[in-house]
């Protein structure tokens, strides 16, 4: 049918791109309730139930009291028209029917009345209108039914009948009695003895009372009452939505500050909530939160996203008010070696006292921020150089001659600071930083335990104006999608053969080229891009790991988790959520961290991994071997994977020292229980060495270089 194929395809990409977005949007759950919508459903069917329950109930009684007062009625009309009758019996004339249509014309329920003779026979008297079908005598049955008492209350049989289509009608047929005396002889009456008294029946009464009477009277009643019940509740469920309302305005008003402090926002601000004591504790708890997210948790001092937000305010007033503000990088000297050879415990003291000497060489108005690890930041306000050379001094001073106490031992560290000026909006707060940082290490480079004012030189200016290029180019990538992505195979050895892909990142430039990371991921490190770039490569590779799914390619990704991003608080949160919008789990992938990244941010890449961990995802310590070669810390690290660096891989065909780095990192790998990944293969001898060594995958250019479509060599080349 259809002969162009290329229509075909276009045709059947178009119906499967269709088709997936009904799968994403059918598996994307809808948002919750609120609390209060849910409080208030829940008011509203409590308060159908209770209408429900409330009419049902007057329904029941109304149709029990209806109908025992039809039947008390009956009985009050059988006796006054027996009254009425009985003249009738007596006189034989009709004169006595006026009384009765007197009486009972303004009773509209009655719908007939008739008098019967003794016999049942013979109508002698009517009143009313009977059915049309109603008989014209009463049977044998009806006349003994009448003289015999009932079995229920009510005196007398009754009856409810229909006539035709006429109303329901309530029918009671009860005999006229007569007493009389005896006579006793020719002229005289017996009143004493037995049977002084007769009683005989003369005729038979039958009443027909007209139901639908009484129920459009009940009817009424009914839709008066049910009205009035449905009014109540109606106002009983106004003032409970306004009670829940008011009572839960203060917690809906904690939703906007928790939204924006999970998405990273620690500027908001929570006020307190009084008049309940639970949204009280919440408001309390919610500051807290504030505070830890703002606060370094060991020290107490800001942290860097708040000192970051300090410093962008900071440059706005001194381009207002044309003064100077002094900003410091302050370093500990040999840090690592303190905590290696006494303890993170004692590292952690340290850090804390060194804390505590800045807050007390600095004024109130000066700022103070641990920037993690044994890096702190200070930003002295209003001072001039020459001030701010005094107050660096000052604190390597102060901070060399703090003793750190430690049971039968005492010790003393020093730093080294690195300062730069801020007077004015000419740099940006990451180039401040940069400048700091480059200051400190040129501190450092001179033999530690001084301070250096940031003052770059030819070669430093054209190197910071080449970092300044760059880090604009980098945000232009960021902002419109400059980057690209290319994918290297990483083949499992083992059976059945498992293929991963580590995700690359490639930048194209002014001209259009490909950059390289090594090129620009050196400028986003310094100013602070490489968390939004990490961001850049989860979003968009999850969503290509999808896309290839979908397309029958059943691979899993490694993706490159920078250092910078194990300080990133929401990154665990964006990383769960983009899995769940591309309808993937944490198993599909791999997440990879250097040693070196790994070891520096211990703590915080210990709470990120295990966090990712508990969802599915897998972690790869990269590089492993070209940093601090420390077996030691694979047992405080939750990977998966070990990847060997290439440096000990690419030249083992030929080094046996190399071969046997490789098989010891292989040895203690599987001994903890984890997976390795030989990078930088480039022939079949390495690739044949590594499987023999163990290597559960394999990663280089002779099984697939770096390209924009999955590509792997053949079976037979790998096996």
């Amino acid at each position: 049918m259809f002969r162009d194929r290329t229509a075909l395809v276009r045709m059947r990409a178009v119906w499967r791109a269709r088709l997936s977005k009904i799968q994403q949007w059918w598996r994307k759950p809808s948002p919750p309730p609120s609390l209060a919508g849910r409080i208030l459903g829940m008011l509203l069917l409590g308060m159908l139930v209770i209408y429900l329950i409330a009419n049902i109930g007057l329904w029941w009684a109304s149709t029990y009291l209806l109908d025992n007062s039809l039947r008390k009625q009956a009985v009050q009309w059988v006796a006054e028209l027996d009254e009425l009758g009985t003249l009738h019996y007596v006189f034989r004339d009709q004169s006595h029917l006026a009384v009765i249509d007197q009486r009972l014309k303004n009773f509209p329920e009655i719908l007939f009345v008739r008098y019967y003779d003794s016999q049942g026979r013979r109508v002698i008297a009517q009143y009313g209108s009977p059915p049309p079908e109603a008989a014209l005598n009463l049977s044998e049955e009806q006349m003994h039914a009448a003289q015999e008492p009932p079995e229920s209350d009510a005196p007398y049989p009754m009856t409810r009948e229909t006539a035709g289509s006429g109303p329901p009608y309530l029918r009671i047929i009860a005999p006229l009695r007569v007493k009389s005396i005896a006579r006793d002889g020719a002229v005289g009456f017996r009143f004493e003895g037995a049977g002084r008294e007769r009683v005989r029946v003369v005729g038979y009464i039958e009443l027909g009372l007209n139901a639908a009477y009484y129920s459009r009277e009940f009817n009424k009643s009914m839709a008066f009452g049910s009205g009035l019940v449905a009014f109540l509740l109606l106002l009983t469920l106004l003032a409970g939505r306004w009670l829940v309302r008011h009572w839960l305005a203060p917690l809906v008003e904690l939703r906007v500050p928790l939204e924006r402090l999970a998405n990273g926002d620690t500027s908001v601000r929570v006020e307190s909530s009084g008049g309940h004591a639970e949204i009280a504790a919440i408001s309390k708890a919610v500051e807290q939160l504030q505070r830890l997210a703002e606060h370094d948790p060991l020290t107490g001092l800001v942290n860097r996203a708040r000192f970051a937000r300090i410093m962008e305010m900071e440059i706005v007033h001194r381009s207002e008010s044309h003064t100077q503000s002094a900003l410091y990088f302050v370093d500990l000297d040999q840090f690592k070696y303190v905590n290696d050879t006494l303890g993170h415990a004692i590292g952690d003291r340290v850090l804390v006292q060194v804390a505590d000497v800045l807050r007390r060489r600095l004024r109130e108005v000066d700022v103070v921020a641990r920037f993690g690890g044994d890096e702190f930041m200070v930003l002295a306000r209003d001072v001039s150089a020459s001030q701010a050379a005094e107050i660096a001094n000052s604190i390597i001073h102060m901070v060399r001659n703090e003793r750190i106490v430690d049971g039968d031992r005492a010790f003393n560290t020093s730093c080294s600071i690195g300062a730069t000026m801020i007077d004015g909006a000419r740099y940006s707060v990451a180039e401040l930083l940069s400048q700091a940082d480059i200051a400190c290490y040129a501190a450092k480079s001179r033999g530690r335990n001084i301070f250096h004012f940031y003052e770059p030189s030819d070669q430093e200016k054209q190197r910071m104006s080449s970092d300044l290029n760059q880090s604009q180019l980098l945000k232009e990538a960021l902002r419109e999608n400059g980057f690209r992505m290319h994918y290297q195979p990483i083949v499992g050895l083992g059976r059945p053969k498992q293929i991963y892909y580590e995700v690359l990142l490639r930048m194209q430039n002014q001209e259009q080229d490909l950059v390289l990371p090594s090129e620009f991921l050196p400028a986003a490190d310094r100013f602070g891009l490489m968390v939004d770039i990490d961001r850049w490569v989860i979003e968009h590779a999850l969503c290509a790991l999808a896309q290839f799914r979908r397309d029958g390619h059943n691979i899993g990704f490694t993706v490159n988790l920078s250092g910078q991003s194990f300080e990133e608080p929401s990154l665990f949160d964006f990383i769960q959520n983009h899995l769940w919008r591309n309808g993937l789990t944490g198993t599909d992938v791999i997440f990879e961290i250097t040693e070196q990244s790994a070891v520096r941010y211990m703590d915080k890449a210990q709470r990120l991994i295990q966090g990712l961990v508990d969802i599915g995802c897998r972690f790869a310590l990269d590089d492993f071997g070209a940093g601090f070669s420390s077996f030691g810390y694979l047992k405080h690290l939750p990977v998966d994977f070990i990847k060997i660096d290439g440096t000990f891989v690419q030249h083992m065909a030929d080094d046996v020292l190399d071969q046997a780095m490789v098989r010891s990192i292989i040895d203690v790998a599987h001994t903890l229980g984890k997976l390795t990944v030989a990078e930088s293969v480039e022939d079949a001898r390495t690739l044949k060495l590594l499987r023999a060594s163990g290597a559960d995958f394999a990663q280089g250019s002779y099984l697939g270089k770096p390209s924009e479509k999955l590509l792997v060599r053949s079976r037979s080349a790998v096996a």
